[in-house]
């Protein structure tokens, strides 16, 4: 069969699939050639290749291989993406154009594209059965894969596949899929191309809070995994992996600069806050994190990434928005204001960030540059009865960190010569916090209620001067604090007779008053050197 190309000006013109069947209706000026020649067109057939050309394409570019000539939404942003030169680019709105199929039948999809090889041309059947081979889809360098379970049993796959080599994505489902998950698969293809752009950019970004705002009753998890290669010396690959359902949230990232981590277990419903103090809760773990990344010197871009993941997966969960599934443990026991006062509001998590170690002097290998922050928080309810009910909840904190300093403040850090460049401070940091709530009832009536924090932090340094020790030192500080507040979480009990508005005022600022001595504090209100 012969392929056709269009040749103006000795150039070849861009492919859309319908642009191909312009081209095989056109008129031919000259006999046809010998199998697997170019054809030229006239003046009409070549127009009228041009008009049905993706908007935005330079008329002279390179056509490109196709795996299907489907026509739709997802074909045309294919070849309206290829030849961007970042991954941005060319993922830019496949991602959402997939999940939107779901607004209408939602029938299963697969693309590729790639540029033809040894001055092949156009689509054909022959080149569509070599594209059409399976290591087009999911061995691309790049690839996001999105997979999706209804409550129904049914399950939607959709992959996006980005290389030298070409583009290419995917969309498959098995079972039955009602017009609910239809709905709900649909509303969350913004939600996906977000995710997409923030993997995609450089330095990548952490955009998964629409993906974890599904509808629990429709749609059973959310499953999202990312490979990257990263242009560096030598090459590197980060990856992205995010688990969601109706009781847990998990997600990890791996890339040159360190990995972040953060784990949250919402079984647990009774422990839960309302939004307002889940938001105060976050507001106060994120300044911890500012303040432990300024003291570790963290690198700013990993930092800014654990921030986004922490706020992200600790955000819309309050017990009034989760539903009774498998996996949430829903307890006969009940918490008062009093109770909740007592506790963050968030649900239990362990969450980090493990920069990536560097040995920067080369006369001491051993000295590395590195920064690791790790927080957690457990919550435990139990009891015999309503009334012998007890609550205890633990934080955590920890960071470690080491990092060289000019000898001078302000002077510049050389480390790569003999000993003239020798001259620096060593840090090592290894800092911990931790706070205790423990509330507990006797028939009744509140037996204990106390808070109990603390905070250490070791900063051991080690100044060097023309490449000899001069000093080696370790400071330490240490706080303790300790509060009974069962006067001031006591059950208000008023008997038969009604309160006034302000008694309760004032008994609802108390409550906030204890509030806010919860939150894990491993640095006040600053941080240090």
């Amino acid at each position: 069969m012969t392929t056709i190309v269009v040749l103006p000006s000795g150039r070849t013109a861009p492919y859309t699939p319908s642009a191909t069947q312009a081209v095989e209706q056109a008129s031919v000026v000259s006999p046809a050639p010998a199998a697997g020649g170019a054809v030229k067109l006239s003046p009409g057939g070549l127009a009228a290749a041009r008009l049905d050309a993706v908007p935005g394409l330079d008329p002279d570019a390179t056509p490109l291989l196709w795996e299907s000539p489907a026509r739709d939404k997802v074909t045309s942003l294919i070849a309206r993406n290829f030849f961007e030169p970042s991954l941005a680019g060319r993922l830019h709105g496949l991602g959402s154009a997939l999940l939107a199929r779901f607004y209408g039948d939602g029938t299963d999809a697969s693309q590729a594209a790639r540029p033809p090889r040894n001055g092949a041309g156009l689509y054909s059947p022959v080149a569509a059965a070599a594209l059409g081979k399976p290591v087009v889809h999911g061995q691309g360098e790049n690839r996001i894969a999105l997979t999706i379970a209804t409550t129904g049993g049914a399950q939607v796959s959709l992959t996006l596949d980005s290389g030298e080599d070409g583009l290419a994505v995917q969309m498959k489902s098995t079972g039955t899929l009602n017009q609910a998950a239809r709905a709900a698969l649909a509303k969350l293809a913004d939600a996906f191309q977000e995710a997409v752009d923030g993997i995609a950019q450089s330095p990548p970004q952490l955009k998964l809070g629409g993906l974890l705002q599904f509808d629990p009753t429709v749609l059973a998890s959310v499953d999202l995994h990312s490979v990257v290669k990263v242009a560096t010396e030598p090459a590197t690959t980060q990856t992205l992996d995010l688990h969601a359902d109706s009781a847990r949230r998990k997600v990890s990232f791996n890339g040159a600069a360190g990995a972040v981590h953060v784990n949250v277990d919402m079984s647990q419903v009774a422990a839960l806050g309302n939004k307002a103090q889940q938001a105060r809760a976050v507001g106060s773990y994120l300044q911890q994190v500012d303040l432990a990344a300024a003291r570790g010197h963290g690198d700013a871009s990993l930092v800014s990434m654990f921030k986004d993941a922490f706020a992200e997966m600790n955000s819309g969960y309050d017990a009034a928005s989760l539903p009774a599934a498998d996996g949430v443990r829903t307890s006969t026991l009940t918490l008062s204001g009093e109770d909740h006062a007592l506790l963050t509001g968030l649900a239990d998590f362990d969450a980090g960030i493990t920069q990536t170690s560097k040995a920067v002097n080369k006369m001491r290998p051993l000295e590395h540059d590195g920064f690791s922050y790790q927080v957690a928080q457990n919550t435990s309810i139990g009891g015999r009865s309503q009334g012998d009910r007890f609550i205890a909840q633990h934080q955590r904190s920890q960071l470690c960190a080491s990092y060289h300093m000019p000898a001078v403040p302000g002077g510049q850090l050389r480390l790569d010569g003999g000993p003239e460049d020798q001259n620096y401070d060593y840090y090592q940091l290894d800092d911990n916090a931790s706070s205790d709530a423990l509330m507990a009832y006797d028939q009744g009536r509140l037996k204990a209620a106390s808070l109990r924090q603390s905070a250490t932090q070791a900063t051991h340094v080690m100044k060097y001067a023309m490449g000899h020790l001069i000093s080696d030192r370790t400071t330490p500080v240490r706080r303790n604090l300790q509060r009974d507040l069962v006067e001031a979480l006591a059950p208000d009990v008023k008997g038969a007779h009604p309160r006034s508005l302000d008694e309760i005022l004032r008994r609802q600022q108390q409550l906030q008053e204890v509030a806010g001595l919860v939150p894990l504090q491993a640095y006040g209100d600053g941080a240090g050197n």
